[in-house]
């Protein structure tokens, strides 16, 4: 199974997109180590990126794990927040510690230590200054969606399964309208924290027909709000279910608010795919 650009199947057998994060080739001179850790993850099992009370998170393992093998409390700042049942191919930490352990050493550690759920791609020496989050210059996700399916119950962990199929042609034209400076807050759900502006710059907003039947969203912009991707996903799903007409979504984005009520495409279909720090998404 597969395309020509790697699909679901390569993604979840290793085949995951390249990494952009500014590793420097040797670690600057300090008491105070700054390291980048780049992960993938399944969202399954975890309610989410950030540490809950009583919850399973990545970022309570992540730290957990970190802790141990540095000897001292350690606490990571990811490139943004997935919720629960997202999952990752390229999320990006980065945490400070005086453990002089070697970075391999670390992370051959950190790969023994972290549960199944969880694996760690990379991990290096990062300029003092540098914050996964601050310092992302974007961010592309990837959504799944399987029209017609039939027999959903081994796909359904890994994608959206939809019963009736989906008009892409109406559903490409409706992202043709979506290029460039758009109002995110038609599309994000209370509690974003969207700094100054809801504003953001989508670069790159395409659809793909897998050869295996699926249907892949793939996003790049300079940021999103919390459930912005989820929300457009369905709302795109409408589109190609012939419940909205494909100029909605741009509609939407101009005046900045959810004219046309949809749904939130369910959270297993959705990957942080990667994150650009060193030059600008395309």
């Amino acid at each position: 199974m597969g395309d020509a650009i790697p699909g679901l199947w390569e993604r979840l057998a290793g085949r995951f997109p390249a990494l952009d994060v500014p590793f420097a080739r040797q670690e600057p001179e300090g008491d105070t180590r700054r390291l980048a850790l780049a992960l993938a993850y399944r969202g399954a099992g975890f309610a989410g990126w950030q540490v809950q009370p009583g919850e399973a998170t990545v970022q309570g393992a992540v730290e957990a794990a970190l802790s141990r093998l540095c000897d001292e409390p350690v606490r990571v700042e990811a490139s943004g927040r997935t919720d629960a049942g997202v999952n990752a191919w390229g999320q990006v930490a980065s945490f400070s510690t005086h453990s002089r352990l070697a970075a391999p050493e670390m992370l051959r550690g950190l790969r023994a230590l972290l549960p199944g759920g969880i694996w760690p791609r990379a991990l290096g020496p990062v300029e003092q200054e540098f914050h996964a989050r601050y310092n992302a210059r974007g961010k592309t996700y990837h959504y799944y969606f399987w029209p017609k399916a039939e027999a959903a119950l081994f796909l359904e962990p890994h994608c959206w399964p939809l019963k009736a199929g989906l008009d892409l042609a109406a559903m490409g034209a409706a992202l043709e309208e979506l290029a460039g400076e758009v109002d995110l807050a038609a599309f994000s759900t209370a509690g974003s924290d969207p700094g100054l502006t809801t504003k953001r710059r989508i670069y790159r907003a395409e659809l793909n027909q897998l050869d295996d039947g699926l249907v892949e969203l793939r996003l790049t912009a300079s940021g999103f709000l919390r459930h912005s991707v989820r929300n457009l996903a369905g709302s795109l799903a409408q589109v190609g279910r012939g419940e909205l007409r494909p100029a909605a979504l741009a509609e939407m984005a101009l005046a900045g608010q959810r004219l046309y009520s949809g749904p939130k495409a369910p959270p297993q279909g959705l990957y942080l795919a990667q994150v650009f720090y060193t030059r600008e998404p395309a």
